[in-house]
């Protein structure tokens, strides 16, 4: 079977939308909506980068 290979920014990018919309929820429950967008967006690019890593050592690593 043939695996599909994931652009290089696809983990950062999904990261980044899954945070903006946690933020988005996660703001309008603490009724600071810039708030919980900046800390989505800062933890999904933290969790998207981290992702990304992984997948690139993963794919030189041969596993």
């Amino acid at each position: 079977m043939t695996s599909k290979k994931m652009p290089s920014g696809a983990g950062l990018g999904s990261g980044i939308s899954l945070g903006l919309v946690f933020g988005v929820v996660f703001g309008l429950a603490l009724d600071n909506l810039a708030l919980g967008i900046s800390l989505g967006v800062a933890l999904g690019v933290a969790f998207g980068s981290a992702f990304s890593v992984r997948k690139k050592d993963d794919g030189e690593n041969g596993r």
